[in-house]
């Protein structure tokens, strides 16, 4: 979807085709996110990327139940999410607060193999397994199986070492900190057990958020036949689009996309129930956008892009960052209109800028420095200035050095498949676009309204499933 080139036109001595750009939409729910990208480069950004690289659902209805996708209700999705048999573990303090218990040692753990308690926060270890600490060094044997306890899983635990005199560091223990299970050690006579996991898939929750726009026209100014529009194009056909209607479907482009990114659940995690409702008392039910999903964003403070930062960044996501269908591992780097500028910025200085960056002739002579994606070690980066990202738009907080907080965000989202196969990222929609007029006596014959003006109103309803992990990058407004 594109406007054609001559921005605003008039159109005189002929008729406008009726066609209007949501035409498609409204026919089919699939390309509703096709139909906003028309605003790719400021209001859609993210939306028409997904939509390009076709991450989004197909041919989902109110009856689908399959191996993938359960529809449970008119706005509600159950995608399934394929365990990975690979996990980690991590310490969590208990309902008294602590992380290990070691009567013997309280502040050395687990010295001369005394055995000692650690609370985690799932059972995947258990009996006769060593886990690794996250210093890669530190290993403890799990002595029994896990077992609920205080409000945590508690493993009793032994370190696994040849010198008696070793102990844990308990900064190795502190809540959050991670470990894994790497391996069995069993006796060699009488063994009786062996382990066994099986990481069975689950099924995550995807709400559907609606959303409603309209504009509307006096009878003078219909019968002033204001035709200031604009041409637009879909596969080969074109339609023409009034005024009105671009601006409003610019605004919803823009609704839209921060949905995505940005949107909120109304839905309790832990009751499933609506607790937004309006003044009337009616629910007002919203999903999850992909920085809300699950855990959320992992949070990375910078003050300036630099190199170190860069290479510091790269190192943190890699992990995160899978291969996609086309076998590529992508990540999109949303930025504010700043941040893209100081990243370009860094990226000359390391020397990315290289010949046959100049175009034209004379002194119509210019550089083009900019750049679709970068790719290190495999890692493709696509960065994209990001409007929706402005600050002009967005509310922020001024710092001291007269910029926004938010002149500094970056939201980086992996286009990556899941560990099962899956995609990381959807867009997801059940039910077609709406469109509708509400008639006034301007229209004649049969209205709606007896006031000498109408509405056009649009309603659509999408969500966005998330698999994978998000990341943000903002500098600090407090110190």
């Amino acid at each position: 979807m594109r406007l054609l080139p001559g921005g605003v036109q008039t159109v005189a001595m002929e008729s406008i085709t009726g066609k209007l750009l949501i035409e498609a939409g409204i026919n089919n729910p699939d390309k509703i996110p096709t139909v906003f990208r028309i605003f790719q480069d400021e209001e859609s950004d993210l939306l028409s990327i997904l939509d390009i690289k076709g991450l989004k659902t197909k041919n989902l209805n109110f009856a689908t139940n399959d191996s993938n996708y359960r529809t449970v209700g008119s706005n509600h999705i159950q995608y399934a999410i394929a365990n990975d048999d690979r996990r980690k573990i991590h310490f969590k303090t208990n309902v008294y607060g602590v992380t290990y218990e070691s009567d013997a040692y309280p502040t050395e753990p687990g010295k001369n193999q005394t055995p000692f308690y650690v609370y985690v926060d799932s059972n995947w270890a258990g009996f006769q397994e060593i886990i690794e600490l996250g210093d890669n060094r530190t290993n403890l044997y799990i002595l029994t199986d896990p077992e609920e306890k205080f409000g945590a899983w508690r493993l009793k635990v032994k370190i696994h070492t040849p010198e008696e005199s070793d102990f844990v560091d308990v900064a190795l223990l502190q809540e959050g900190y991670e470990a894994a299970a790497v391996m069995t050690a069993h006796e060699h006579d009488f063994s009786e057990r062996g382990v066994e996991k099986y990481p069975f898939n689950g099924w995550g929750h995807c709400h559907l958020t609606l959303q409603r726009f309209k504009y509307s026209w006096s009878g003078t100014a219909k019968a002033m036949k204001t035709t200031s529009g604009y041409w637009a194009e879909h596969k080969g056909e074109t339609s023409f689009i009034t005024e009105a209607q671009y601006l409003m479907m610019k605004r919803a482009a823009e609704y839209l996309n921060y949905q995505i990114i940005n949107g909120k659940s109304s839905v309790s995690q832990s009751t499933s129930k609506v607790i937004l409702h309006n003044d009337k008392g009616r629910e007002v039910l919203t999903g999850s956008g992909i920085m809300n999903a699950g855990d959320g964003a992992i949070e990375i403070p910078y003050q300036s892009w630099a190199p170190a930062v860069l290479e510091g960044l790269l190192t943190e996501i890699d992990s995160y960052i899978t291969k996609g269908e086309d076998g590529k591992r992508e990540i999109v780097a949303l930025m504010s209109p700043l941040a893209s500028l100081g990243f370009s910025s860094m990226m000359k200085t390391m020397g990315v800028t290289q010949n046959n960056n100049l175009v034209g002739d004379g002194a119509d002579k210019g550089m083009i420095d900019t750049y679709a994606f970068y790719e290190v070690d495999g890692l493709r980066v696509i960065p994209k200035r990001s409007s929706s990202l402005n600050s002009r738009i967005r509310p922020g907080i001024r710092l001291s050095d007269g910029t926004y907080s938010n002149d500094h965000d970056v939201i980086l989202i992996p286009l990556g498949k899941t560990t099962g196969g899956n995609r990381g990222v959807e867009l997801v929609q059940l039910r077609p676009m709406s469109k509708g007029t509400v008639a006034g006596i301007d229209m004649g014959g049969n209205i709606a309204s007896s006031v000498d003006g109408s509405q056009e109103h649009i309603l659509f309803q999408n969500g966005v499933i998330s698999r994978i992990q998000p990341f943000k990058m903002y500098r600090p407004y407090q110190s």
